[in-house]
């Protein structure tokens, strides 16, 4: 093979790796969330109002099961990333305790817990519009700080 094949081979493969990898990440917007806090060996009610929110996740897959999720404030400002794996067994438990079918729970290495309802993030990697349904929100559970958000 002559370099300038060879040279255009490497070019091709370069811009198709390149625009895999930005096909396995995706933006999502936020529009309201509620928080709670882990205090006195319980964790608080969910208030009863929905904050306004301009906060966003980006969601990238890592591998297998495997995501990268970070969250950022509307300012851009970096709040936290979790990568996490889907935990089937915490699933099971948790769609039958939280009475929520469709619940998808991954967890990270310091065992803090990502959730998602009415999508995964499988399924929002592979199109964003899932995002829209009615039921869809994502739940953050950073139990090394006691705290807990959803986000719609």
């Amino acid at each position: 093979m002559t370099l300038k094949k060879t040279l255009l081979v490497l070019v091709l493969f370069s811009v198709f790796g390149i625009g895999n990898m930005f096909a396995q990440s995706v933006k999502i917007n936020f529009i309201r969330y509620k928080m709670i806090e882990y205090s006195n060996g319980k964790w608080e009610n969910w208030p009863t109002k929905w904050s306004s929110s301009s906060a966003y996740a980006i969601i990238s897959s890592v591998y297998d099961d495997t995501y990268k999720v970070a969250i950022y404030s509307y300012d851009g400002e970096h709040l936290i990333t979790s990568i996490c794996t889907f935990d089937p067994k915490t699933t099971k438990e948790k769609r039958k305790s939280q009475d929520l079918p469709y619940l998808n729970c991954y967890a990270d290495r310091d065992g803090d817990q990502i959730w998602t309802n009415s999508v995964s993030l499988e399924s929002l990697l592979e199109d964003v519009k899932d995002w829209e349904d009615e039921d869809a929100a994502l739940y953050l559970w950073v139990f090394s700080e006691d705290f807990g958000m959803v986000f719609e």
